[in-house]
């Protein structure tokens, strides 16, 4: 049997402008991409008994995966990431290394902000490259174009539409970003750092 996933929860409480029924309605979406990652597994081991005759069913049910897989993982990032206070704690070996890497804390989060804003849909990811030591950050369209493979991730901002449409307009992108390092939880991504490295 094909083991599944579970739908993860996260204490996030009030949070300074993010509403209750935003973060609902968001939360809803995740759900979905638990539940369509799960369907997506249960029906391609059911259709591989019978490989040759569903060939060109499983080929698009294996590439919605990536999809829906990266849209489940990325939220995960995302709340895990929220219910915090904000601050960015510069003293710490997070906030050293990105202030090594951006110049200061506040240029990474200016740099975030930046490429949040950019026209589309996406994510603004920062990775941590273990590799040669330093921090990228990207714009990764949909949930699967884009990704710097294999890096580890150490902050995720969804920019869809849905993450923020209920409390902010499109034009209002910039307030939405705001509002999500208003309520960064940034012992989270420290804890990310420390495993990358």
């Amino acid at each position: 049997m094909q083991p599944q996933y579970t739908e993860k929860t996260f204490s996030l409480g009030a949070m300074n402008g993010l509403s209750e029924k935003q973060i609902t309605e968001h939360l809803k979406l995740y759900t979905g991409y638990v539940k369509n990652v799960n369907s997506l597994l249960e029906k391609t081991g059911d259709l591989k008994k019978s490989e040759a005759e569903n060939a060109y069913v499983l080929a698009e049910l294996r590439r919605r995966l990536g999809f829906e897989f990266n849209g489940m993982r990325l939220h995960e990032y995302y709340f895990d990431g929220l219910g915090g206070d904000g601050s960015l704690n510069t003293k710490g070996s997070l906030g050293v290394a990105l202030t090594e890497r951006y110049g200061s804390l506040e240029a990474w989060r200016e740099h975030v902000t930046t490429l949040g804003k950019m026209r589309g849909i996406g994510w603004v990811i920062t990775y941590y490259d273990p590799v040669i030591k330093t921090f990228h950050t990207a714009w990764v369209g949909d949930h699967d174009i884009g990704h710097l493979g294999g890096l580890p991730i150490i902050s995720a901002l969804d920019v869809w539409e849905h993450a923020f449409l209920l409390d902010y307009l499109p034009s209002e992108r910039g307030q939405y970003i705001e509002a999500y390092f208003n309520n960064l939880r940034w012992s989270a991504l420290e804890e990310r750092f420390a495993s990358a490295q």
